[in-house]
């Protein structure tokens, strides 16, 4: 009993810097992204150089947010799976990758709107991780080809293919570790691959029967 109430009181801890973190965050970088554009009286090179700088770190700190949360859930808060729309799913996606990195680019290819057994929230920011890749890794300026999800049904499962924003350098054992686990909880492993300089992350989740 004291170890389940020491867990409880770890996992809200975990909840309430979570939490704590994003806000602020996410209005710092809102605050740094309103600075850069060109306004009548543009940035200094110096000054656009030192707001880059905040931009960089707030994008860093976002994206360790996300793995907090993504940890609190492997660790303390496994919540049964409920269903979902594949068209939800891939909303909180885009909502997550425009919301915590300034991405408003993503290809999307589908061929249905199965229904999925997972829980939403985890499993698309962790989609969104896939995707933005480890931002230690990141390239300085977007590639031509935008990152992608492409859905794919096979039989009694959908398969997951992502073109991640990160190069093919050595991704480090935390995003890795952190990310197959989550997709292993919802049923499926989770492979890597290089494409063209890229990398390319893939899955496959089980359907959901709809109910009568």
């Amino acid at each position: 009993m004291a170890n389940q109430e020491k867990n409880k009181q770890f996992e809200a801890l975990l909840h309430a810097i979570n939490h704590d973190l994003r806000t602020p965050l996410a209005n710092i970088r809102s605050a740094t992204t309103i600075l850069l554009q060109d306004f009548s009286d543009p940035l200094t090179e110096g000054q656009r150089a030192f707001i880059e700088i905040i931009e960089q770190a707030t994008t860093r700190l976002l994206d360790q947010s996300n793995r907090l949360m993504l940890f609190n859930h492997i660790a303390y808060a496994q919540t049964n799976l409920k269903p979902c729309q594949l068209s939800e799913l891939l909303a909180n996606v885009k909502k997550d990758i425009k919301n915590n990195y300034e991405i408003n680019t993503l290809e999307l290819v589908t061929e249905s709107d199965p229904l999925l057994n997972c829980h939403t929230h985890t499993l698309s920011a962790t989609l969104a991780l896939l995707v933005v890749g480890d931002t230690k890794h990141q390239p300085d300026s977007l590639p031509e080809e935008p990152p992608s999800i492409h859905c794919q049904t096979q039989k009694d499962k959908l398969c997951f293919t992502i073109l991640s924003l990160m190069t093919t350098q050595e991704s480090s054992v935390s995003f890795i570790d952190l990310t197959s686990e989550i997709i292993r909880l919802h049923g499926g492993q989770l492979e890597i691959a290089d494409l063209n300089g890229r990398k390319q992350f893939s899955f496959c989740l089980p359907f959901l029967a709809p109910t009568l």
